[in-house]
């Protein structure tokens, strides 16, 4: 018996390796062959700067083996990379056309003719595909993201909420600073015609962003409008903590609220201790000197803005200084005067930390980078002038 297994040992080796031979022969028959002339007739038409017939060329092939998918994809998005939307948008609608493609390609070449219609400005066709998208399971990442660009450019609010919530896992967009943003697109502008429908949907901005100062002016200055000055207050005061760059803004509205309380001197307090907290608030400062006045006459506040400037000098400090002081140069301070003045109104107001747009006009949405809540008040200084008056090291 043990001599006949013996014997068996060979036999059973020579059939699993022929075996195997023939399993090798069937895996790498279709890899060792050779690349289809066509292949590099089509690179040739691209390397003499012929792409239409190159298209065709891949094209074609396509239908002779569907495995080149990528290939067309990475040629789709050359030529829409280089502009030429049109030349992507007809490689993309032939890799559709085919009943070959998997779900899963199908998809991506969809999503990718849906790029072309966006680089193509054809919002709507694009619009229409991705919302196909949002169909499919799982829904595709760069569907809601998409329609999200589409929303805001049309600026249909409502609809771009609905996709920046369908958004949850990309770490480079803050979502829930959009949705609030988009809610104070939608507030802003019905504060007239109907405050309180204007101050449910702040609510909605302040429970996704509690830290929207756009919600909080626009809710201080509906609070004023309806004369509930002390919830203004409150509203207005809350800036400080959200970004104390935007304190200027809330300022006048602030001294509207407190002077309908009558209650000035606690508004002195507060701006007094304001500057104890941010020394380099020139509109408190001014917003001060100015109350000083109001009370207490042009020299008092002369006087106090005149000591404040030495630790803190600014353009428009120096400006407010002349503009309340005696006129007792008859030649030098007009001309200080008119200087400060040309500085201050060719001066910018606003600039985006995000990149470097500014302007004397507030936006919300930046027109140089398209970010939200990017551009923020900032204090005309002479950069130059305070970098001399500092005390050197």
């Amino acid at each position: 018996m043990f001599e006949s297994l013996f014997l068996l040992l060979p036999i059973a080796a020579l059939s699993g390796w022929l075996m195997a031979r023939r399993h090798y022969k069937r895996r790498y028959r279709a890899q060792d062959a050779p690349f289809s002339p066509e292949y590099f007739k089509g690179l040739n038409y691209l390397l003499n700067e012929q792409p239409d017939e190159a298209i065709d060329v891949f094209i074609g092939l396509l239908e002779v083996n569907s495995e080149t998918v990528e290939t067309h994809l990475a040629l789709a998005n050359l030529f829409r990379r280089r502009g030429e939307t049109e030349r992507a948008i007809r490689i993309h609608q032939n890799l559709i056309a085919r009943p070959t493609l998997s779900s899963q390609q199908r998809i991506q070449a969809l999503v990718e003719l849906g790029l072309d219609y966006m680089n193509a400005g054809v919002l709507d066709r694009a619009e229409q595909l991705f919302l196909e998208l949002l169909q499919q399971r799982p829904i595709p990442p760069e569907a809601p993201k998409q329609l999200l660009r589409i929303y805001q450019q049309e600026k249909k609010w409502q609809q771009a909420i609905d996709m920046a919530k369908q958004i949850t896992s990309d770490k480079k967009i803050n979502t829930h600073a959009l949705i609030a943003q988009f809610y104070c697109e939608l507030a802003d502008p019905i504060v007239e015609k109907d405050p309180h429908q204007a101050l449910g949907l702040l609510r909605h901005a302040h429970q996704h962003d509690p830290n929207c100062v756009r919600a909080s002016l626009l809710e201080g200055k509906i609070l004023i409008q309806l004369s509930q000055y002390r919830k203004a207050m409150r509203a207005l005061q809350k800036v400080e903590q959200q970004n104390h760059y935007f304190l200027s803004e809330t300022l006048p509205l602030l001294q509207e609220c407190y002077e309908h309380v009558s209650n000035i001197q606690s508004f002195k307090d507060w701006l007094n201790a304001l500057l104890t907290r941010h020394p380099h608030l020139t509109s408190a400062r001014i917003t001060l000197t100015d109350l000083i006045q109001q009370q207490q006459g042009n020299q008092a506040a002369q006087k106090f803005l005149y000591r404040q400037l030495h630790q803190h000098p600014s353009v428009e400090g120096l400006h407010h200084l002349i503009m309340i002081g005696e006129d007792n140069h008859q030649v030098l301070i007009p001309l200080i005067k008119d200087v400060t003045t040309a500085l201050i109104h060719k001066g910018d107001r606003y600039t985006c930390k995000n990149c470097g747009f500014s302007g004397r006009t507030m936006h919300w949405q930046c027109p140089g980078c398209s970010q939200w809540a990017t551009i923020r008040p900032i204090e005309i200084h002479l950069s130059a002038l305070e970098k001399l008056l500092e005390p050197s090291r």
